[in-house]
Order: C-alpha cells, then sequence, then structure tokens
C-alpha cells in the first residue's frame, strides 16, 4: 500500500511518513502525510464510510490499480474525536514504575521524542505544558495534545502514553485541561501556600491555633513517628516541624481538594500530581508527611509528589549543590513514599539534570517521575545557529534585551553585563554555554512573539536534523538515567 500510495500522491508534492502507515482492517489504512510544511492525516479507504472534516482534494483520489480511495485532512480536535474511535491513540493514565515527560513548545517533535522514549520501558508524557508556556507560545490545551497525537501517529507507535496539564493553580486552566482529554494533572499549590521563614515563635504560636482540628489530629498521632530509611537507618518526624508544615500547607490543600472532587465528577481515572517543589522553602520531611498524611486522610488518590530538594534545579543546566546533601534528603523522601505508599516521587526541571539521575534512579528503586520541557526547545535553537546564523544572531539579540521581562517567569542567576554584545567565538561553542542555554531557554515566548514564522519555516526546511537533534538529546537523558557506566 505504501508504494502505491506514494505513486499516487508523490507527484503531488505530498510526502508521507513511512513508519505512519497503519492497516486497520482489509478496507482501512491511516498515515500521516506532510504538504509544504502542514501535517494531514490521510485516510486510505474502500467500502467505509467515514467522515471527517476539511478535506484537501474536493473528491476522493483514487488510487490507480486498487478499489481504494484516498483524502487527506487536518487534525483539528472534530477529526481527532473521530479518529479516537477508529484507533487508540487518545492518552491514557500511566501504568508503568518509572514516567518520562517531555513536552513540545513548538508542536512540531514530539515524533523525535517518541522515537527516544520508545526504546526504554518507561511510560511516555508526550503533552506536557504549563498555562505559562501556553501563554507564552500562544498556545492551548487542545492544540498541544493534538500535536503530540500526530507524533504519535507518524511514528506509528502503537503504545500507550499521557497527557500532563502542567502547574495548574486555577478552574479555569483545568477545565481547558479536562475538555481537551487530558489525563495527568500537576497541581501547582505554591500561590497558595503560607510563608512563615521570617515569623517569630510568638507569631508561629498564633498561626498555629488557627489550624484546623483535623491537621491537629495527624501532628498529634504521628509527631516522633520513626520512618524507616534502611535496616540501619531512621529518622523522627518532630513535632515543632509538623507545627509548621500544616501552617504553610494546610490551606494549600484545599485547592488540592477541589480539584480533586472536580475531577472525579468529570473523568472516569486520572493521575494527580501534588507539586510543593515551588518556592524558597525546601522541602522537609515533616512537609512531605504532612502533605501526603493529610491527602490520604482526606481520601484524595495523587499518584505523584514533587518535593523541593536542596540544591538549585536551574533551567537548562545540571544541577547545583552539594549532591551528598540532596542523596541524603532524597533517602528521606523515598521512605516517607514506601511508609506512606501509593505515589511516586517526581523531579521537576529535570532536563540536563544528569550528575543526579543515577542517584535518582538508584535511590528510588526505579519508580519516579521526571519532568522535562525546555531541553528540546534548546535543540531547535541549535539547529538554528547550525544552519541559520543570521537568524540565531538575531535570537541572541532580542533574547538579550528581553532578558529581565523573561526571567520575570523563572529563576535562573544569569545577568545582562555577563553577555558579550556580539557573538566572536563559534556559534554551537557559544550555545554550549550554561548562561547562554539559560538565556535562550527562558527567551522562548519572546522570540516566538518577534520571529515566529521565520524559526518556525527554517526549523520546518530541516526537520531531518532537529529531529536528530532532539532525538539524540533525549536519548542522551535516558542513557544516563538507565544505562550502567
Amino acid at each position: 500500500m505504501l508504494k502505491l500510495l506514494n505513486e499516487s500522491l508523490k507527484p503531488l508534492s505530498i510526502f508521507i511518513y513511512s513508519e505512519s502507515l497503519r492497516k486497520i482492517n482489509d478496507d482501512l489504512y491511516i498515515f500521516v502525510a506532510k504538504i509544504k510544511d502542514l501535517k494531514k492525516i490521510g485516510i486510505v479507504k474502500q467500502n467505509q464510510i467515514l467522515y471527517f472534516s476539511s478535506p484537501y482534494f474536493s473528491e476522493d483520489k483514487k488510487i490507480e490499480g486498487t478499489n481504494f480511495l484516498v483524502n487527506l485532512y487536518p487534525l483539528n480536535f472534530e477529526n481527532y474525536q473521530k479518529l479516537k474511535e477508529i484507533i487508540p491513540i487518545s492518552p491514557k493514565v500511566c501504568d508503568k514504575k518509572i514516567s518520562f515527560g517531555t513536552g513540545d513548545r513548538l508542536g512540531l517533535i514530539t515524533s523525535a521524542q517518541l522515537s527516544a522514549l520508545k526504546e526504554y520501558d518507561l511510560f511516555p508524557i508526550l503533552a506536557q505544558q504549563s498555562p505559562r508556556e501556553l501563554i507564552k507560545t500562544k498556545r492551548d490545551f487542545k492544540d498541544v495534545l493534538l500535536k503530540s497525537a500526530m507524533g504519535v501517529l507518524e511514528t506509528g507507535y502503537t503504545g500507550k502514553y499521557g497527557a500532563d496539564a502542567d502547574h495548574i493553580k486555577d478552574e479555569k486552566y483545568l477545565m481547558e485541561a479536562i475538555d481537551a482529554g487530558y489525563t495527568m494533572y500537576t497541581l501547582d499549590i505554591s500561590d497558595f501556600i503560607e510563608k512563615i521563614k521570617d515569623l517569630s515563635e510568638k507569631a508561629l504560636k498564633e498561626k498555629y491555633e488557627k489550624v484546623s482540628s483535623f491537621s491537629k489530629k495527624i501532628i498529634d498521632k504521628y509527631a516522633g513517628k520513626r520512618v524507616k530509611i534502611s535496616d540501619e537507618e531512621y529518622f523522627e518526624l518532630s513535632y515543632n516541624e509538623l507545627c509548621k508544615s500544616a501552617i504553610v500547607y494546610e490551606k494549600a490543600l484545599s485547592f488540592v481538594e477541589m480539584v480533586y472532587e472536580i475531577l472525579k465528577s468529570k473523568l472516569s481515572e486520572f493521575d494527580i500530581e501534588v507539586s510543593i517543589d515551588e518556592g524558597e522553602r525546601d522541602t522537609t520531611p515533616e512537609d512531605h508527611f504532612f502533605v501526603a498524611q493529610f491527602l490520604h486522610d482526606k481520601g484524595i488518590d495523587f499518584k505523584s509528589l514533587a518535593p523541593k530538594f536542596p540544591g538549585e534545579f536551574q533551567k537548562g543546566i545540571d544541577y547545583i549543590g552539594d549532591i551528598k546533601e540532596f542523596e541524603r534528603a532524597l533517602k528521606k523522601h523515598y521512605a516517607l513514599t514506601k511508609a506512606l505508599e501509593g505515589y511516586r516521587l517526581s523531579l521537576h526541571s529535570g532536563s540536563d539534570k544528569f550528575s543526579i539521575y543515577k542517584i535518582f534512579y538508584k535511590i528510588t528503586e526505579g519508580n519516579f517521575h521526571i519532568k522535562t520541557s525546555g531541553t528540546s526547545w534548546l535543540e531547535a535553537v541549535k539547529v538554528i545557529a547550525k544552519f541559520f546564523p543570521d537568524l540565531f544572531v538575531e535570537l541572541y539579540q532580542i533574547a538579550l534585551e528581553n532578558l529581565e521581562e523573561s526571567k520575570k517567569a523563572y529563576k535562573v542567576n544569569i545577568t545582562k553585563e555577563e553577555f558579550p554584545k556580539e557573538i566572536k567565538e563559534d556559534y554551537m561553542e557559544f550555545l554550549h554555554k550554561d548562561n547562554v542555554r539559560q538565556l535562550f531557554h527562558i527567551s522562548y515566548g519572546v522570540l516566538l512573539d518577534e520571529k515566529r514564522k521565520e524559526i518556525y519555516d527554517l526549523l520546518n526546511q530541516k526537520e531531518k536534523e532537529h529531529y536528530q537533534y532532539v532525538s539524540e538529546n533525549i536519548k542522551k537523558h535516558l542513557k544516563n538515567l538507565f544505562e550502567e557506566e
């Protein structure tokens, strides 16, 4: 069939992704094709009544020498809804111990990410975007899901994958993700937590008096509890620290309760991740315990928890901090997941954190979720630096001029003064520097605002190279994570 299709469509300058061709039954095939820079779903049929919107050909085109007809359609949400009744392309909840989230800010390279991910025993989370990213890229949850589904079809992938509505902080974006059909909801409670860093003992005591009896029962019941790290090592939950944890998190957890009730009313199954990794406060064992036990006692079935580990998890670069300190904290957090059961640890801002991957894998016994996102965007910048140097220089100047604005959304320790006004070295080597990676990592919004068409046009021209760069980058992450040295 592939040969016949190519013979029919190649003269029309329609490119077929060979791995995408799927035989649904004797009368129906589906594939992905590209016309100029637009990807479409191809439907090959005989004796099948199928109605999809916006056909490319006004009448189905006959494939010479067969009884089959072919037409091409956009993967809009209407067509996606019809297509998922024919083949299982919609996202699912996670059913493996390890999951790995990639994210595709541009909506161009899910297939390249998947080509790396499918080589390992993990659950891929392909559609992964936050409201912050949606605003900066001028996309929505449906578009992110559709581009991910197109990547699944393009590679011929038949396994399961997930869709993560990342850093949900309000009901508006929650409902949009539900309507789009997302399966994972990462709840960011950072806007609702109490800040206690500068409070006096008297102020802390006054705040604790206002804590609910529900929270106080948890503290009274579990203060002094010993948690086993190993046969030789334990730690104890402090009463005073549990009191602080209740003050910090109690109000924030009401947001998780609200979201859980909405999700239960709308969806038959879903995964919740609770993110407590934002802000200045490293997550103490007591914080972790209080949050998890509170939610369990409320009957909330969350699947993963993202603590704030010691050290810095800045965007686009390796871990900054004392690895031994990170290891000690991780052992305690993992011990708590075993004591409380039913959920995994999650590592946020996990891209490029190569120095701690093997430690994370070993201590968690291969039971975790890792989030990455901007690392694939940086591969797009690399393609531009390699093949379109003039545009790269323009992007650099735009990023530098808008650095302070871009920094409002991301925590990075870079300043405009440390960058040269003109790049006087090889652009690929320049882009390899940590501060330059961070500059481009956080600047995607303004760069797309000012150079969207040029960026997309040039990346489409170099799709093969773009795919190769992205795939190799994800493979580098996975090799560091899974493979022995």
